[in-house]
């Protein structure tokens, strides 16, 4: 039984460690390994004391509730409420699902959890959970953060025009003279010219990326309305230029920040409002 109570203790530090870290990670806060070493041994040391409670149901739900909110409280020092509060709903987030799919694993297949055993390796599969979720959960908030700078446009082109999604890279610093350059795929590229593609007065521009420099056709456009709800802001003097992978998932057109209507305002970019 003495080695079942170091297992029980080894177990719940290192799952709340890893809780603890996989919180931090995903709400993006610095944390010292040193307190959450600290706070990992608090939460591994109360979880002895779960056993005494069990025929208090609701005093032994209070103290694994509020054994929680210590451990995150102690963790870090939050700048305000709001972020201590995002934090523990994250922890207990990752707890309840983790602790959920164990219990469904150990009923499939049968394990008991009183084995030595069946503690010890309870670790390996806690830490495939929290890792999975974790790049879960951070794939959707970008996902979600992505999504928000997507937005309508209408490219017009030698009197053809087309609708596609764009999405605003602040990251996109390429200029063509005075003109802002816009990428897309070079599919979307050849769809945009259409017919016109042989004829159309077609450009090369140096685009420097980590992988080197590479020369990439383009092609300045008649104009491109970049829709704000129902209201386009329609801009000339755009270059679009193609690349030769894939732009990404959910747009087909990569942005210039300084079509951002702010932006575009301090440049003096010429700017004309549709009126219906």
């Amino acid at each position: 039984m003495t080695v079942y109570i170091e297992y029980v203790l080894i177990d719940n530090f290192l799952i709340d460690y890893l809780l603890l870290k996989a919180t931090f990670s995903t709400t993006g806060i610095r944390v010292r390994k040193g307190r959450l070493f600290l706070c990992a041994i608090i939460g591994a040391v109360t979880a002895l004391i779960y056993p005494l409670l069990e025929n208090f149901y609701f005093l032994q739900t209070i103290f694994k509730i509020f054994s929680g909110l210590l451990i995150v409280l102690l963790a870090v020092k939050f700048s305000s409420a709001k972020s201590y509060i995002i934090n523990t709903i994250i922890f207990f987030l990752y707890t309840f699902l983790t602790g959920g799919a164990i219990i469904g694993v150990y009923n499939l297949f049968k394990i008991s959890y009183q084995t030595e055993i069946s503690v010890a390796l309870i670790v390996v599969p806690v830490y495939l959970l929290i890792t999975g979720m974790e790049k879960v959960i951070k794939y959707l908030y970008r996902r979600r953060e992505t999504m928000k700078l997507v937005v309508k446009i209408e490219i017009e082109f030698s009197n053809k025009k087309i609708a596609l999604n764009g999405f605003y890279d602040t990251g996109n610093g390429v200029y063509d003279g005075d003109n802002p350059v816009i990428f897309c795929s070079k599919k979307t590229f050849t769809k945009i010219l259409g017919d016109n593609l042989l004829k159309a007065k077609l450009k090369k521009i140096c685009v420097f990326t980590v992988s080197g420099q590479t020369e990439n056709f383009a092609v300045s456009l008649d104009k491109i309305m970049i829709y704000n709800k129902d209201e386009p802001n329609i801009y000339n003097n755009v270059t679009l230029c193609a690349t030769k992978n894939s732009v990404g998932d959910g747009y087909d057109v990569i942005l210039h920040p300084a079509l951002m209507e702010s932006e575009y305002e301090k440049q003096n970019y010429r700017k004309v409002k549709e009126v219906s």
